[in-house]
Protein backbone atom coordinates (compact mmCIF):
# COMPACT_ATOMS: atom_id res chain seq x y z
CA UNK A 1 0.00 0.00 0.00
CA UNK A 2 2.90 2.15 0.77
CA UNK A 3 4.96 1.49 -2.07
CA UNK A 4 1.90 1.77 -4.44
CA UNK A 5 1.12 5.65 -2.98
CA UNK A 6 4.54 6.33 -2.91
CA UNK A 7 4.42 5.40 -6.75
CA UNK A 8 1.47 7.95 -7.18
CA UNK A 9 3.00 10.78 -5.39
CA UNK A 10 6.39 10.23 -7.41
CA UNK A 11 4.39 10.33 -10.76
CA UNK A 12 1.93 13.38 -9.67
CA UNK A 13 5.22 15.19 -8.74
CA UNK A 14 7.04 14.44 -11.63
CA UNK A 15 4.17 15.51 -14.54
CA UNK A 16 5.09 18.98 -15.82
CA UNK A 17 1.47 20.15 -15.21
CA UNK A 18 1.95 19.80 -11.36
CA UNK A 19 4.73 21.41 -11.03
CA UNK A 20 3.51 24.29 -12.86
CA UNK A 21 0.87 24.79 -10.41
CA UNK A 22 3.40 27.21 -7.77
CA UNK A 23 4.18 29.39 -10.98
CA UNK A 24 0.81 29.67 -12.15
CA UNK A 25 -0.65 30.47 -8.84
CA UNK A 26 2.41 33.32 -8.53
CA UNK A 27 1.29 33.84 -12.09
CA UNK A 28 4.17 33.20 -13.69
CA UNK A 29 3.60 30.21 -15.75
CA UNK A 30 3.96 30.47 -19.74
CA UNK A 31 2.18 26.88 -20.29
CA UNK A 32 -1.09 28.63 -20.97
CA UNK A 33 0.45 30.48 -24.29
CA UNK A 34 2.43 27.19 -25.00
CA UNK A 35 -0.85 25.23 -25.62
CA UNK A 36 -2.91 28.10 -27.44
CA UNK A 37 -3.29 27.73 -31.40
CA UNK A 38 -5.71 29.82 -32.41
CA UNK A 39 -4.03 33.31 -31.24
CA UNK A 40 -0.41 32.42 -32.84
CA UNK A 41 1.14 34.42 -35.04
CA UNK A 42 5.05 33.43 -35.88
CA UNK A 43 7.35 35.08 -38.19
CA UNK A 44 11.78 34.89 -38.99
CA UNK A 45 14.27 37.42 -38.99
CA UNK A 46 17.98 37.94 -39.93
CA UNK A 47 19.50 39.17 -36.38
CA UNK A 48 20.83 37.94 -33.20
CA UNK A 49 18.63 37.04 -30.57
CA UNK A 50 20.27 39.14 -28.31
CA UNK A 51 19.08 41.79 -30.84
CA UNK A 52 15.30 40.51 -31.13
CA UNK A 53 15.11 40.22 -27.26
CA UNK A 54 16.47 43.72 -26.33
CA UNK A 55 14.56 44.79 -29.89
CA UNK A 56 11.23 43.31 -28.36
CA UNK A 57 11.44 44.98 -25.14
CA UNK A 58 11.90 48.27 -26.39
CA UNK A 59 9.04 47.56 -28.69
CA UNK A 60 6.77 46.41 -25.41
CA UNK A 61 7.49 50.24 -23.68
CA UNK A 62 6.64 51.78 -27.08
CA UNK A 63 3.35 50.10 -27.15
CA UNK A 64 3.49 51.42 -23.11
CA UNK A 65 2.84 47.41 -22.17
CA UNK A 66 4.05 46.73 -19.34
CA UNK A 67 6.43 43.46 -19.00
CA UNK A 68 5.42 40.90 -16.08
CA UNK A 69 8.17 38.27 -16.26
CA UNK A 70 10.66 36.94 -18.77
CA UNK A 71 14.45 34.98 -19.79
CA UNK A 72 16.84 35.61 -21.54
CA UNK A 73 17.69 31.85 -21.56
CA UNK A 74 14.43 30.34 -22.35
CA UNK A 75 13.37 32.94 -25.19
CA UNK A 76 10.58 34.18 -23.95
CA UNK A 77 8.85 37.80 -22.64
CA UNK A 78 5.17 38.22 -21.64
CA UNK A 79 3.53 41.52 -21.17
CA UNK A 80 0.45 42.74 -20.60
CA UNK A 81 -2.16 46.35 -20.58
CA UNK A 82 -1.92 46.36 -24.14
CA UNK A 83 -5.21 48.36 -24.01
CA UNK A 84 -3.52 51.46 -24.13
CA UNK A 85 -2.20 50.52 -28.13
CA UNK A 86 -4.92 48.57 -28.95
CA UNK A 87 -8.93 48.32 -28.38
CA UNK A 88 -9.55 44.56 -28.45
CA UNK A 89 -8.59 43.65 -25.17
CA UNK A 90 -8.69 44.21 -21.82
CA UNK A 91 -5.32 45.67 -19.69
CA UNK A 92 -5.04 42.87 -17.95
CA UNK A 93 -4.78 40.50 -21.31
CA UNK A 94 -1.21 38.93 -21.34
CA UNK A 95 0.83 38.20 -24.39
CA UNK A 96 3.68 36.23 -24.66
CA UNK A 97 6.83 36.56 -27.04
CA UNK A 98 8.74 33.51 -27.84
CA UNK A 99 12.20 34.01 -29.49
CA UNK A 100 13.95 30.69 -30.90
CA UNK A 101 17.49 30.73 -32.26
CA UNK A 102 17.14 29.00 -36.05
CA UNK A 103 20.97 29.86 -36.91
CA UNK A 104 24.05 32.12 -35.84
CA UNK A 105 22.18 35.27 -36.75
CA UNK A 106 18.43 34.29 -37.31
CA UNK A 107 15.55 33.91 -35.19
CA UNK A 108 12.06 32.75 -35.42
CA UNK A 109 9.60 35.00 -33.09
CA UNK A 110 6.36 33.81 -32.17
CA UNK A 111 3.51 36.05 -30.32
CA UNK A 112 0.39 34.12 -28.41
CA UNK A 113 -2.00 35.75 -26.69
CA UNK A 114 -5.44 33.83 -25.50
CA UNK A 115 -7.35 36.64 -27.44
CA UNK A 116 -6.87 36.18 -30.66
CA UNK A 117 -8.08 39.46 -32.49
CA UNK A 118 -5.38 40.89 -30.26
CA UNK A 119 -2.74 38.33 -31.04
CA UNK A 120 -3.24 39.38 -34.87
CA UNK A 121 -3.23 42.86 -34.52
CA UNK A 122 -0.23 42.43 -31.89
CA UNK A 123 2.00 40.49 -34.27
CA UNK A 124 1.38 42.83 -37.13
CA UNK A 125 2.48 45.65 -35.39
CA UNK A 126 5.20 43.85 -33.81
CA UNK A 127 6.42 42.26 -36.68
CA UNK A 128 6.21 45.45 -39.18
CA UNK A 129 8.25 47.56 -35.60
CA UNK A 130 11.02 44.84 -35.77
CA UNK A 131 11.60 44.90 -39.17
CA UNK A 132 12.40 48.40 -39.07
Amino acid sequence: MRKTLLFIMLFMLSSCSVLDYPKRIAGYSIQKFENEEAGRFEKSFEISKKQCYDSTLKIIKELRARVTHKSFNRGFIVAFDFSKSFDYCLDSTEAAFFIKETGDKSVTVTVICNNSMLAKLLSDKFFEMLSQ
